[in-house]
């Protein structure tokens, strides 16, 4: 047998599906986060939690404009 029948094929995910699988995962940690219960958290950690989830929002519609510009 050669090489190539061995090897498993790669994946090969696009540009688009990497940024869309990250803000889709940094907007659901930003909910999470937001939503546990638990002592109040400071001001500038409320800040950074609105920061990361408006930054997980951007690159979830970046990434599926991303994806629909490709086809």
């Amino acid at each position: 047998m050669s090489d190539n029948q061995n090897r498993k094929p790669e994946l090969k995910y696009s540009p688009a599906s990497k940024v869309l699988l990250v803000g889709a995962a940094a907007t659901v940690l930003a909910l999470i986060n937001m939503s546990a219960g638990g002592a109040a958290p400071s001001t500038a950690v409320r800040f950074l939690e609105y920061a990361f989830l408006t930054g997980g929002l951007i690159a979830l519609a970046g990434g599926l404009i991303m994806m629909t510009s490709q086809k």
